[in-house]
């Protein structure tokens, strides 16, 4: 247990803001579920938060504060633990890790990363060379490193050499309270996220356009690009619904057949996870590590990114394929890789290991 005095558990990493509902981003939505899973278990730890402070007006983190705050309670913390997780994003992996693991090191303690997100390979290009080798020497010293796909697992091991201690940590969920049964292929569509170009609305709309009539499309989500703040989705026969709080995010996913989500960059997209968990197929484009998530023709349908036509093709797949297959496979792949209990269970069996 890591409440035992040869083990104890020092957890680095955000949490999601519970005031703000609606803030809550994907590496915060992970932390937690790891940290109630925890917490849950009755496993002994201290956890310190990096991102407690928040601009009460703008919502949005107040950088000096949580950096001074973290970093005090760190170093406070630190000797009364054996094993230092850090749990960080590009930033902070690339910012704050080297600086902070090696401390760690030099105290004893085993260092643990955890690094959120699918895409460090694109990030340290905009690094400049003496702190990209900086952090590539602090993932080498680590003991433990755990990343979210399977392809951020190819990349640091063209870093630093093909190694055991390096584990699959992937974008993980609770089972949903409530899962859709299988049923006809009724044309109601959704999309949550982001409202931005990235995530592919201008190929979405495009392709929705070149749909029968009796499809219908909800859209769910923060509206990122100025170009939609005023945008007239009734012209485009599309209901725009504005934000969804985290908690209520599955329930609204069991209303719909099938989760749209075309982007142009991700990881492993969080929202994919839930409707698996709740059995919904997904049309997504072939980008980041939603390949290692959806199996096309098995519990989804990938294309190319830019192709709104493809994609319409896609949706209207579901008139004649069996959806109710598509469903069950959806719900087999979330229990066999992305149930969080069992990842956690799996991730804490690693940490206890001495």
């Amino acid at each position: 247990m890591m409440s035992s005095n040869n083990n104890r558990l020092l957890v680095v990493g955000p949490l999601p803001c519970e005031k703000h509902n609606c803030q809550w981003g994907g590496a915060t939505v992970l932390m937690k579920n790891f940290h109630d899973y925890l917490l849950e278990k009755g496993i002994g730890h201290r956890f310190v938060q990096t991102n407690r402070y928040v601009n009460p007006r703008s919502l949005g983190l107040r950088p000096r504060a949580n950096q001074f705050y973290f970093i005090a309670k760190f170093i406070t913390s630190l000797p009364w633990c054996d094993t230092v997780m850090f749990n960080f994003s590009d930033h902070g992996t690339v910012n704050m890790f080297p600086f902070l693991s090696r401390i760690a090191h030099r105290m004893g303690k085993r260092v643990v990363l955890r690094k959120f997100g699918g895409s460090f390979d694109i990030y340290l290009q905009t690094v400049p060379n003496r702190k990209k080798h900086r952090v590539i020497e602090a993932i080498q010293a680590t003991d433990i490193i755990f990343l979210e796909t399977q392809a951020s697992i190819s990349h640091i091991k063209t870093l630093i050499g093909d190694t055991d201690k390096i584990h699959w940590f992937p974008n993980v969920r609770k089972a949903a309270s409530q899962r859709r049964m299988p049923k006809a292929f009724s044309k109601r569509l959704v999309f949550m996220s982001h409202v931005s170009n990235e995530k592919g609305m201008g190929d979405l709309l495009d392709a929705f356009a070149l749909l029968p009539s009796d499809y219908q499309l909800d859209i769910y989500g923060a509206i990122k690009d100025k170009f939609y703040e005023h945008f007239d989705w009734v012209a485009h026969r599309v209901r725009y619904n504005g934000e969804i709080p985290s908690t209520e995010v599955t329930l609204k996913l069991a209303q719909y057949d099938l989760l749209l989500l075309p982007s142009y960059r991700e990881g492993y997209p969080g929202i994919i996870i839930e409707a698996l968990s709740v059995g919904i197929p997904v049309v997504s484009t072939r980008v980041g590590g939603i390949p290692e998530i959806i199996e096309c023709e098995h519990n989804g349908l990938l294309v190319e990114c830019h192709q709104p036509v493809e994609l319409a093709k896609a949706i209207r797949a579901f008139e004649t394929i069996d959806y109710t297959a598509y469903c069950n496979n959806a719900y087999q792949t979330f229990q066999e890789h992305f149930e969080s209990d069992r990842t956690n269970e799996h991730i804490l069996s690693l940490l206890t290991t001495n």
